[in-house]
């Protein structure tokens, strides 16, 4: 049975290596996922349903200055009766409090992956039993005897196979299998805000244009509001440079409505941006170009992706009114947001 629960999770482990590295995997007794989101304390902001490597491609985007420290960004799916949350790159289940938060309606369990990998858990809201592999600890370990048997993840055990073990662990202690579909399938992602974010700059917040309806509309929630954010970019973007032709056109109203985007559409876009853009000076698009790139973008099927590039090609658009360029600036803020 050991030989089995550790050839699997060492093989899971093989797959998606960040587990090893600095990953926490929990599991709790909340089968409310933003209950759970809640948990973790400060301000739990929804984001849709992400993979893991969507996340992790979130955090390597948004990747912080050296002066502050990036907000983490937990998923969370339930099975079962429990709640399995995943921290990419984070760790902040094994905040003493977090975990008792997490145990309150029964148990929670977690496993983190790091230079010294640890696992811990909690009954009832109680202090959690702590066990890391590199520690001059040894704690009483009575409440899990009986589950742990002969599985290597002690403080004093040897070191191969100790998070496989700790992996297996949790699967005693939950009756569940953590496998490889779960890890790839999407779930809900929240981002914990450590304090509370403005969506615009200081800048921007009280300029006219913010109090427009439809721009408002997007300012008041960002996430949701993705496919029209990159709309009103390409559009803006459009009316800038003065440009207008039968695939341009195409393009707008299929912004409006996403039935229209079709491959061969944005297969004419880009053959358009790279004729383009082989006449600019390297580094320096032209406006035509910008634009192109800009409705290029506002076509891409994912739609946070959408708002990014299409808000990033419309504002390297030069000229404009001053009303356009705060148009653009809100816009491309709320789609950094996000």
């Amino acid at each position: 049975m050991i030989i089995e629960e550790i050839k699997h999770y060492r093989k899971l482990l093989d797959i998606h290596f960040d587990l090893r590295s600095y990953t926490c995997v929990s599991w709790s007794r909340i089968p409310d996922v933003a209950e759970v989101a809640s948990c973790f304390g400060n301000s739990a902001e929804p984001v849709g349903r992400w993979t893991l490597s969507e996340a992790s491609e979130y955090r390597d985007r948004h990747d912080p200055s050296s002066a502050e420290e990036q907000d983490p960004i937990v998923l969370l799916g339930t099975r079962s009766g429990w709640t399995i949350t995943v921290e990419p790159s984070g760790q902040e289940t094994t905040a003493t409090e977090v975990i008792r938060r997490l145990s309150a309606h029964g148990e929670a369990f977690c496993v983190f992956g790091g230079g010294s990998p640890e696992w811990q858990y909690s009954r009832d809201g109680g202090n959690p039993l702590r066990v890391k592999h590199i520690s001059d600890d040894e704690p009483e370990i009575r409440t899990l005897e009986a589950l742990m048997g002969d599985l290597p993840c002690r403080a004093d055990s040897a070191g191969e196979n100790w998070l496989e073990a700790a992996y297996a662990l949790a699967e005693r202690v939950t009756g569940m299998r953590l496998g490889d579909e779960w890890l790839t399938e999407p779930h809900e992602g929240y981002i914990i805000r450590r304090a509370p974010r403005k969506v615009l700059p200081e800048n921007l917040r009280d300029h006219p244009v913010a109090t427009d309806p439809e721009i408002a509309e997007i300012v008041a929630d960002p996430h949701g509001h993705c496919r029209k954010t990159a709309e009103l970019c390409a559009r803006i973007a459009v009316e800038i440079a003065g440009l207008g032709s039968d695939v341009i056109h195409s393009v707008l109203a299929a912004t409006l409505d996403s039935r229209l985007i079709t491959a061969e559409l944005r297969k004419q876009v880009q053959e358009l941006a790279l004729q383009s853009g082989r006449h600019d000076l390297p580094g320096t698009p032209s406006d035509q170009t910008a634009v192109l790139h800009a409705l290029l973008g506002a076509l891409d099927p994912n739609e946070r992706q959408a708002a990014e590039l299409a808000s990033h090609w419309a504002s390297r658009v030069g000229g404009g009114s001053p009303d356009q360029r705060a148009r653009l600036a809100i816009l491309k803020a709320c789609a950094e947001y996000v």
